[in-house]
Parts: structure tokens; sequence; C-alpha cells
């Protein structure tokens, strides 16, 4: 168990990597949100204003512009205007403008663009570079090739550079962040749309990005003084918590080993029960098969009535108890799983018809209506029969012994033929019993202490065999009840197929 300290340890650092993986994904989220999109819409609109206020009214001095050659325009009056009225419209603006006509030549330039190549010395090299190249990949949509080429295609292309060398007026450099933006004027002549220029926007984004880099040096710090005392007092109490880890370990094997002596003792017990239980069964045959004798006055008449009626509680008792008997040695046995099925096809319909037959005259007795609610498809199921039947016989029983009279017991009978699953349902209108009653009749022994239920006689084996026994048979038991509203109970089998008779 030494391995689960190395296992939280590791754990904790994987947490601190992910942690920064999501402040560098933070970070980018905020510098493409908070800053590239603002100055792109921002430069967009720039772009919109200067082709509504100048560039449209000044259409003669384009043409010429785009027809003719440009030396032969320097004298142009028009074309002066235009210019005129373009270097003021760009004054009043801090970033660098540039125009471009409709054949890439620039014609325009507010500002010049003083870019250099991108140059490091040798011990900051590998840190830049890589850092360049997280921008690349998570701001990969702003880096192009040829933005300028874009735009001529009709498309707005927002490029960023991340980090570039420029000179200031002393010649000193210094590092610093653009967005330069290219975005096409389009003319609409009688609905045919054209690129007439370009205006390409440079934007100094140098304060937004450091103050974003500034912070999230601060928050990784921050969080780094926090990583590393945590991760301090975790190696100080790993090793504690592996000795306690270790002596639960220990506990819980000592725990398993006497939860397996007391499966072995309860084992030993449930053996004692089913062989007492078979020792019984012997001298309650010869009880029950001497009182028949007796009643059907074998060997000679019995006058006394007083005695005939003992003889008939004799017999009864005893095959009450002989069933009592037989369902503590099959429940013994299903606790042992030595209980064996026989799977076979059997017919379903039959079967259950069978059972109703054969709780009729208690159910007559009782006044209590049985009702058979079967399709009209005789259906097959792999199942053993005997114990099929031992089962209907048990919820039947159990439904019209805890159903008053004039109730009724309902045994249905449904298919799903998508899911290939038969539901067999018996309903009856008792005296039902609360949510949290229903664990209690479904476990060993289990009867409901209250004063509509233990008026009535029996061991509380009913259920909880009738469950193992459809569990045996590949089933699964369900039951839902009311207090004085009823009980059903559903299992559910896959059925083989479906036959007319």
């Amino acid at each position: 168990m030494i391995q689960n300290k190395h296992i939280i340890r590791l754990s904790f650092i994987g947490l601190f990597l992910n942690i920064v993986a999501n402040i560098v994904l933070y970070r980018y989220f905020i510098i493409e949100e908070v800053v590239i999109k603002r100055v792109s819409d921002q430069n967009t609109r720039i772009a919109e204003a200067y082709k509504q206020k100048i560039w449209d009214t000044n259409k003669n001095a384009i043409l010429k512009l785009n027809t003719q050659n440009f030396d032969s325009l320097l004298n142009d009056q028009e074309f002066i205007k235009f210019i005129s009225e373009s270097s003021g419209f760009f004054s009043e603006i801090k970033d660098s403008v540039s125009l471009y006509d409709k054949n890439r030549n620039k014609f325009i330039e507010s500002k010049p663009d003083n870019f250099l190549s991108i140059k490091y010395n040798f011990s900051a090299y590998l840190y830049k570079r890589f850092i360049l190249t997280l921008d690349k990949y998570f701001l990969s949509s702003y880096f192009s090739d040829n933005p300028l080429m874009e735009s001529i295609k009709g498309n707005a292309n927002h490029s960023l550079v991340s980090r570039a060398l420029i000179t200031d007026k002393n010649h000193n450099l210094y590092e610093s962040s653009f967005i330069i933006s290219y975005i096409p004027i389009i003319a609409n002549e009688n609905g045919d749309y054209s690129i007439d220029g370009i205006i390409k926007i440079t934007t100094d984004i140098t304060d937004q990005w450091d103050n974003i880099t500034y912070l999230e040096k601060r928050i990784f710090l921050s969080f780094f003084i926090v990583f590393i005392v945590f991760f301090i007092i975790i190696m100080y109490n790993t090793n504690y918590a592996q000795r306690i880890i270790n002596k639960q370990f220990e506990t819980n094997r000592e725990l398993e080993e006497a939860k397996i002596k007391a499966e072995t003792e309860s084992s030993s017990k449930t053996q004692f029960l089913a062989n007492v239980s078979h020792e019984l069964r012997t001298p309650l045959n010869a009880i029950i098969g001497f009182s028949e004798m007796i009643l059907s006055e074998t060997h000679g008449k019995l006058d006394n009535m007083q005695y005939k009626d003992y003889i008939n509680d004799i017999n009864n008792s005893g095959k009450h108890l002989l069933s009592v008997i037989n369902d503590i040695l099959d429940f013994s046995k299903a606790s042992v799983d030595k209980l064996k099925v026989e799977t076979m096809d059997l017919d379903l319909n039959k079967l259950a018809a069978a059972s109703m037959r054969f709780v009729k005259p208690r159910a007559t007795k009782a006044n209590i209506r049985l009702i058979e609610d079967f399709p009209e498809e005789h259906v097959v199921i792999k199942a053993d029969a005997k114990r099929l039947k031992q089962v209907f016989l048990n919820l039947l029983s159990n439904s019209v012994k805890f159903t008053p009279s004039d109730g009724s017991v309902t045994l249905s009978i449904k298919k799903d033929a998508f899911k290939k699953l038969v539901y067999i349902s018996v309903t009856d209108t008792g005296i039902g019993m609360s949510e949290e009653d229903i664990p209690k009749a479904i476990s060993s022994f289990g009867q409901i202490d209250s004063k509509l239920s233990r008026k009535y006689e029996g061991t509380g084996l009913g259920l909880p065999l009738t469950k193992k026994l459809v569990e045996l048979m590949n089933g699964t038991f369900d039951i839902k009840s009311t207090v004085g509203k009823g009980t059903t109970i559903t299992i559910t089998f896959q059925y083989s197929e479906v036959v007319s008779i």
C-alpha cells in the first residue's frame, strides 16, 4: 500500500499542472475576447466611417486612382482633395492607417510601421520561442501568411503581431504587440460588388497585452507559492496517512476474515435447520398418512363425531406444518445455493390457469374474486415448472390471505414484444403495507408488526422464498404496495416464443 502516498503526490502535481494549463487558456481567452475582438470591431467601425465620410464622397478621385497612373494624379485637384480629406480623417486616429488601391499599391500612410524581425539573445531565445509557439497555437486564426491577399478576396483580416521589435525616434529597440486589420472597401455599382481598395489599420495593443501578462504572472506566482506550501504539507502528512491506510487495510482484512467466519457459521446453522426440517418430515408424513386413513375409516367407522373433528384438525395441522417445513427446507437450500432449478420450455398461460384453480376453493370460501388477465396467445418461457408453480401458489395464497371479504385478486400476464419480456403480476385489494415495510416483508422470516397483519398466520418465508426462486430462474422480482389499497407483485421473465392454441 506504499504507492498510495505517491499517487496522492502525483495527483496533486497533476492538479497543479491542470490549473496552470487553465490559467494559460484563460489568458488567451481574455486576450482574444477583451483585446483582439474589441480592437477588430473598433477598426471595422473606423473603416466603415472612413468609407461613408471620405471614400464614398470622392468617387471620381477613386475612379481615376484605379484607371490612371498615380504620378499623373499628383496635380489633379479632385485627387488632391481626396488625399487631403483622408489625411485629415487619419490624423484624428492615434493608430497607423494605410490605404491601398485595388491593385494592392499603397498610396497613403499616416504613420510608418517600424517592425523589425524578431530577434532575441541566446539566453532568452528558447523561452521566447516557446511563448511565441503558444501564441500561434492558441490564437492561430489571427496569424496569417498573407493578410493583404485575403482582403483582396473581400474578407476582412485581423492579424496579430504578438512579439515584434520596433524602433523609436532615438533608434532604441523595444518589444511591442499589434493588431493589423486589413479591411476591404467594397463598392456597390448597380448591384455589382467589387473591391475598390483596402484600408490597413495598425493598432498598438502593447499596454493591454502587458497588463494581461502581468496579471497572469501575479496569479501564477501566488498560486505557485500556495502550491509549494500545500505540497510541503502533503509531503509531511502522506506518510502519516499511509500509516492510517495500512492500518485500515489490516482492519479490513480482519473484518473480511470475521465475515467469512460469520458466513460459515450462518451456513452451518442453515444446514442444521435444513437437517432438522428433513428429520421432521418423516414423522409428519406418518401423522398425515395415518390421520387420512382414520378419516377415510379404512379399518372401521368412527362413531364419535368429536374424534372425527380432532382427526381432521390433526390432518390439517400436519399438512400446514409440512408446508412450513418444506418452505424452510427450500429456503435453507436456496440460502446456501443448493436449491437447483431445471429450466424447460413451458406454457405460461396453462401453468397460471392451473395455479388459479388450485387456490379457487380457498378464495371462494373467503368470498374473494379471482380474475385472470391473460393474452390470447400462449406465452412460452424457459423456467422450472415445479418452482414457478410454487411461486404462483405462494403469491396467490398470500394475496388471498391478506385480502378481506368481497375483495379481488388478479393474475395478469403481459408481454413486451420489443424487449422480449413477459410481465406476470399478482394484484390484490388487500391490506397493503407502507413503503418502509416492504424490505422487511421480503427479508428472511420478516413479518410486518402491525395490528392488521399480525393476526394472519405465517412464518414470513413466503415472499423471501418466492423472490429467491424467481431469481434462480433468471427473473426479476418487484413489489409495490399501499396501505389500505392493496399490493402488486410483478415478476419478469424473458419469453421464447408465442404459440397459437
